[in-house]
């Protein structure tokens, strides 16, 4: 969730984090723990400027490569399900 807010969010579009929450069924403040978190793990902010909402440099990164990533591991996923499967 945090990728596809960035990519609302550096689509310069406003009212990012609540079209992601409505997307999903969740409430904001789920999209703001999140990112938090993740911004933590990386030790780096992803949103800066007046109320956090335009992407900053690492944010827009993650939005551009977060998707692909997110792809990989679903597939990766998929593969070790596969082979748990056939076990």
């Amino acid at each position: 969730m945090t990728v596809e807010l960035l990519v609302d969010a550096s689509a310069n579009q406003d009212g990012a984090r609540d079209r992601v929450a409505a997307r999903n069924g969740i409430h904001k403040s789920v999209i703001t723990d999140r990112v938090k978190r993740i911004e933590k793990f990386f030790g780096v902010s992803l949103f800066g400027g007046p109320q956090r909402k335009e992407p900053t440099k690492a944010g827009i990164v993650m939005a551009r490569y977060g998707p692909r990533l997110i792809s990989e591991i679903e597939y990766f996923s998929e593969m070790v399900r596969d082979e748990a499967s056939g076990d």
